[in-house]
């Protein structure tokens, strides 16, 4: 709340001001302290609050936008889970129907192992048949039927043999019935073979085909798995981002609160200052038209023009405001040959230039100015400080005011409460002056008044 802090001290400040700027109501149209202090000071405030709604506003917009990518990406993350879920169902499916096939691969390895032993069977059947009909060849052969033996023992092999032996009608039933039996259990035996493992192979594709599957269904499942990430901290960086904006339209919100208060506190206290200030002037008003009553009547003199107030004795407090200068180069009153009305003194003795400007009187610095760099003797308006250059003006006790003008710098503050006699800044030639000195002005409830009237050399 370092930012509160600031406005507090800048409220405070204009706070001094505002109190004072009652016043002071009689400064010179060109100057740019013309311009009320409380008012500009409310302005200032004014704009700050519109300032600060402004960026309310905004992150209120972002706010509802970091809203809208928020549902955005809570849908997505909806549709990213549903899509997972279904690979992951595809997964299992594809791991079930491994398992199945797995089993199927190990029933048919089984079954050819079956088989292989029934082959080894039929192998040894087949061999015992060939010796019961090699013996059955050599019993027609001892009984003399040397034709058939010769048909037999001339066949280059076992096929061939056959194939003779089919032809030859002498073979009895029997004979023709066994090998009838051998040549039907090889077919067999052959086929039987061929099918298990075209049925194996079959398996042993299928099952490298889901494997295949089962791999691509991972990697997809790995792709999802890392866009749910990145939604998920997407979302968390919403949620940040969203408390952020929040806190700091909550901290301008209440910076707004009391900003509003203030003002409302100076306006309030400009109120009350304006109504003393025109009470305190209202009988200033009538003390001085009393005070004329009373002249007219003792002292038919003819009095001074209204435009000039000879000096009376001393008095109220006051100091002189250059210590160790004495000269006046310039009085109160008409300027010479019509050039204007000096509505103060010139203090001007040689070697004042950075001599010390104390303050007259005890009381709170209410204006400023410090920003002129034309310190040097000029015979034309630099328009710095409506023509005063770096000036200083301090309010006394509600009722006077004093102004300090030409200053090379000021070394007091807005703010500051200052003791009588106090450096308040050092004498010097800036704004419209011909020549180093120091202009010193008096305020009676904001009415200049002769300096003359309150301090002498």
């Amino acid at each position: 709340m370092s930012r509160l802090k600031l406005f507090k001290r800048v409220i405070s400040l204009a706070v001094s001001l505002a109190v004072s700027s009652a016043l002071l109501t009689a400064y010179p149209d060109t100057s740019d302290r013309s311009n009320n202090a409380s008012a500009k000071t409310i302005e200032e405030l004014q704009n700050e609050r519109a300032e600060n709604q402004a960026k309310i506003d905004e992150y209120e917009t972002q706010l509802s936008e970091l809203a809208r990518n928020k549902d955005s990406q809570q849908q997505y993350q909806q549709v990213l889970t549903e899509q997972i879920q279904l690979i992951q169902d595809n997964i299992k499916s594809l791991n079930d129907e491994l398992e199945r096939i797995q089993s199927d691969i190990d029933a048919t390895e089984a079954n050819i192992l079956k088989l292989n032993n029934d082959i080894a069977a039929l192998q040894t059947k087949i061999d015992d048949n060939i010796e019961e009909f090699k013996e059955r060849l050599k019993e027609i052969y001892i009984s003399g039927n040397g034709g058939l033996a010769a048909v037999v023992l001339g066949s280059s092999d076992f096929y061939e043999m056959i194939s003779r032996l089919e032809m030859v009608n002498r073979i009895a039933s029997h004979d023709q019935e066994l090998i009838d039996g051998i040549l039907a259990d090889i077919d067999t035996m052959e086929q039987s073979k061929k099918d298990i493992e075209t049925e194996k192979l079959t398996l042993e594709m299928k099952q490298e085909e889901q494997e295949r599957r089962k791999d691509e269904k991972a990697e997809e499942l790995d792709s999802y798995n890392e866009k749910m990430k990145l939604t998920q901290s997407e979302l968390d960086r919403i949620a940040m981002e969203e408390k952020r904006l929040k806190a700091s339209k909550e901290d301008l919100e209440a910076a707004n609160e009391e900003l509003a208060a203030e003002e409302q506190n100076i306006v309030d206290e400009i109120n009350r200052q304006k109504e003393e200030a025109q009470r305190r002037y209202e009988e200033e008003q009538r003390r001085k038209q009393e005070q004329q009553q009373q002249q007219q009547q003792t002292d038919n003199t003819v009095t001074q023009p209204p435009s000039y107030v000879p000096p009376a004795p001393q008095a109220t407090g006051f100091m002189w405001p250059a210590p160790g200068f004495a000269y006046i180069s310039s009085y109160f009153g008409p300027r010479n040959m019509g050039s204007g009305y000096h509505y103060g003194i010139d203090i001007g003795d040689a070697g004042i230039h950075g001599g010390a400007a104390v303050a007259s009187k005890s009381g709170t610095v209410i204006q400023v100015n410090n920003s002129c760099q034309h310190n040097y003797a000029k015979d034309y308006s630099c328009g710095c400080g409506g023509g005063y250059g770096n000036y200083v003006v301090i309010a006394h006790d509600g009722t006077y005011s004093t102004l300090y003008g030409h200053l090379t710098s000021a070394t007091v503050s807005v703010g500051d409460y200052v003791e009588q006699g106090q450096v308040i800044g050092l004498i010097g030639c800036t704004g419209y002056s011909t020549g180093s000195h120091l202009h010193f002005e008096v305020y009676v409830n904001g009415v200049k008044t002769d300096p003359l009237r309150f301090v002498s050399p």
